[in-house]
């Protein structure tokens, strides 16, 4: 399944985006492939990842197979309670990762036979929750690989969602139905890369409406298009994961100040300067 990363209703006021860029390895749970593997999930609080509600952000995870080739490799998420809000990913089944495959094959010894050489891959989630949550919610954050010998090295994290003091939502009297949403919903890129990204009516009876196009999360970038169905921007020219999410605003009548929220969408792009494609991969 590709991975989906749709946020149709997100409040306007979000938090700053999440740098998780220092892995700790602290003690976790690690299946090893033929006994010798490794791994890591990057984490911003001890052991722990940490997410504000209504935020979202790049988690980095790896895994290496020290003697047999990785074939495959997903991320998922678990609440550790029922009732904790589902999250939305992005990139959770590795379309996009570093992949680096050992061309020397190991040699066999007595406990096992002999080895292909040998992974070791890197892949990015984009991990977020729009709505916000009254207290602490707890996830199991867990990066798989499967190798040739079908054996499952895993590295496993706490994931943690606080609430957001400063996250607001929509007020049910002034909402109107959802009849917009951004296409693509979400996309890869790397930076200094041409997007473009398209208000699409899912009724074909909708009026005509005014168009407000916005950066509710990430670095500001010149917006063309911004009071039009189409908007296009160059991705900005960053050296580490970042997470931007645009936001869609539509009403039938103009935009002031005090226009109410009405009709709202957001696209969610993350610029990786590790994603050399020529095009993005979007959804």
């Amino acid at each position: 399944m590709s991975p989906v990363f749709a946020f149709n209703k997100w409040p306007r006021a979000l938090g700053a985006v999440s740098k998780l860029s220092v892995a700790v390895s602290a003690a976790t749970l690690l299946l090893a492939c033929g006994g010798q593997g490794d791994g890591s999930i990057s984490a911003n609080s001890g052991a722990e990842v940490v997410l504000k509600a209504g935020e979202a952000a790049v988690i980095v995870g790896s895994l290496e197979s020290v003697k047999y080739r990785l074939t495959n490799m997903t991320w998922s998420v678990m609440p550790l309670v029922a009732t904790n809000p589902d999250l939305t990913l992005l990139n959770e089944d590795c379309e996009v990762a570093i992949k680096n495959d050992s061309l020397t094959p190991t040699l066999a010894t007595s406990t096992s036979p002999a080895g292909s050489g040998g992974s070791d891959w890197q892949c990015k989630l984009v991990v977020g929750l729009k709505d916000n949550v009254s207290t602490d919610a707890l996830y199991d954050l867990t990066l798989s690989g499967m190798n040739e010998l079908n054996r499952q090295v895993t590295y496993k994290r706490t994931l943690r969602v606080q609430p957001n003091p400063t996250l607001f939502g929509f007020e049910p009297s002034l909402a109107v139905p959802n009849n917009f949403v951004i296409q693509p919903v979400s996309s890869v890129c790397k930076p200094g890369f041409s997007v473009a990204l398209n208000a699409v009516s899912t009724d074909a009876t909708a009026k005509s409406v005014f168009y407000r196009w916005r950066i509710v999360q990430g670095p500001t970038v010149f917006l063309a298009g911004a009071n039009t169905s189409q908007l296009g921007f160059i991705t900005p020219l960053v050296s580490e994961s970042t997470v931007m999410v645009v936001q869609l605003e539509t009403s039938q009548t103009a935009f002031t100040d005090d226009t109410p929220v009405a009709n709202s969408a957001t696209s969610v792009i993350h610029v990786d300067p590790t994603y050399l494609s020529p095009s993005c991969f979007s959804n």
